[in-house]
């Protein structure tokens, strides 16, 4: 065991933050799978907090699938690709203190392209014509076009893409948006800081919805491509 891992805990939610940083030791590799946990005894001296608050933050990272409390035999980390939970997933999205990093990034990414792939497929299986929710996403794209603030221009492209998850008719991928909804607003708003890239996005969406209303789905998955990766634009 490496005690150079370990430093005293301040904080008003020692819990919480005894829970961030076991993630991040787990998620950045400091503590491996497989490796086995110091006993909660030795954990709390070194940390500087109580034996209970060690357990119960042991127990939580249990539930998001990154430890295996075994009794009599101690707690062994997980990987956390393979036992990883949605409370997990949660806690990467919510928590700013953790770095999503450039690995789940791209996967941030290459995940939306393919499930907005799906939801074209759903929607132009659909009869021709505009749907309540392309109207919703031609009056989005309209406010757009005259938003000028990163924070704001982030929140419109959000709204955009959920009520084209509405369109497909797959309440699950809507529920999914929802959820990834903080992770999508924070790299949105640094993308939305670079200069010129508001007519871009505006521009590949007008086309999107024309292809969306045809039911053109080889042009919508091509747009689709486009609009959602982020190496699509200068």
């Amino acid at each position: 065991m490496n005690d150079d891992l370990y430093k005293p805990l301040k904080t008003a939610s020692l819990k919480e933050e005894f829970v961030l940083y076991m993630e991040e030791l787990i998620l950045k590799g400091a503590l491996k799978p497989g490796e086995k946990l110091a006993p909660e005894r030795e954990l709390a001296k070194k940390l500087g907090v109580s034996r209970p608050l060690i357990h119960e933050g042991i127990i939580t990272l249990e539930t998001r699938g990154l430890v295996t409390l075994r009794p009599r035999h101690g707690v062994v980390v997980n990987d956390y690709r393979l036992r990883g939970t949605l409370d997990l997933l949660l806690s990467l999205i919510k928590e700013k203190e953790h770095d999503l990093g450039p690995g789940l990034t791209g996967d941030l990414e290459h995940f939306r392209i393919n499930m907005e792939r799906d939801i074209v497929s759903l929607l132009c299986s659909k009869p021709p014509g505009d749907l309540p929710a392309l109207k919703e996403m031609k009056k989005i794209n309209r406010r757009m076009r005259n938003a000028e603030q990163a924070t704001e221009l982030a929140e419109l492209d959000f709204e955009f893409h959920l009520n084209l998850a509405i369109a497909g008719g797959n309440a699950l991928y809507a529920l999914l948006s929802n959820t990834l909804k903080p992770a999508h607003m924070d790299l949105l708003t640094l993308f939305y800081q670079a200069p010129d890239v508001r007519e871009q996005v505006v521009g590949y969406h007008d086309h999107l919805i024309a292809a969306l209303v045809d039911r053109d789905e080889s042009r919508a998955l091509v747009l689709i491509e486009k609009t959602d990766s982020f190496s699509s634009y200068n």
